[in-house]
C-alpha cells in the first residue's frame, strides 16, 4: 500500500496546514478546530449531510464562504464546509480540482506532484506533496509552523 499524500499551504492568511488531497470528495472542507485557529467565520444555515467511507452520515456545521488558500505563489478563493472533528484537518476534493484543472503526476517512488492552474493569472505552478504527517522539513525547523501558525511580518 501507498501512503497519502498531503500538500502543506496557508489558509485565511493565518496558519499553513496539512491539506489531504482526495478526489474522492465532492467538497473541500475543514475540521472546525482549524476553522477556528484560521479565523473563519460560516454560514451555519448552509449545511449539508456527509457520508463517510465507513458509512457514517454527518451534518456540517455550516459553509466558509471565499476563503483564501495560499499554495506558493497562487491564491485561490474556496467555498469550504466546516465538519466537526473529522479524521483530517482540510481536505482538498474536486472543486479543488475543477476550479484549478490540477495534473498529477505520480513518480515510481511514491513521490508525487500536482500541478495547479490559477484561474486569475492564467500562471501554473507545480505543488510538492509530502507523505501524511511528514510535512516539509521547515515545518520542524521553525517552531511557529509546527504550531500551525505563521507569523505576520509588520513590515
Amino acid at each position: 500500500s501507498e501512503q497519502l499524500h498531503c500538500v502543506y499551504l496557508i489558509v485565511n492568511g493565518t496558519a499553513k496546514i496539512e491539506s489531504l488531497y482526495d478526489t474522492g470528495s465532492q467538497i473541500v472542507s475543514i475540521a472546525e478546530k482549524k476553522a477556528m485557529i484560521t479565523g473563519l467565520s460560516w454560514d451555519p444555515d448552509v449545511v449539508i449531510y456527509m457520508q463517510s467511507a465507513n458509512k457514517g452520515v454527518e451534518k456540517s456545521l455550516g459553509l466558509a464562504r471565499n476563503v483564501p488558500f495560499l499554495f506558493g505563489e497562487v491564491t485561490l478563493y474556496m467555498q469550504v464546509h466546516v465538519i466537526r472533528e473529522p479524521a483530517y484537518d482540510l481536505l482538498l476534493g474536486r472543486p479543488f480540482d475543477t476550479l484549478t484543472e490540477s495534473v498529477v503526476k505520480t513518480t515510481k517512488d511514491g513521490n508525487q506532484t500536482i500541478t495547479i492552474h490559477d484561474p486569475n493569472t492564467l500562471r501554473r505552478s507545480v505543488i510538492v506533496t509530502y507523505p501524511r504527517g511528514k510535512g516539509p522539513a521547515l515545518l520542524g525547523k521553525n517552531p511557529e509552523l509546527t504550531q500551525g501558525f505563521l507569523l505576520a511580518s509588520m513590515n
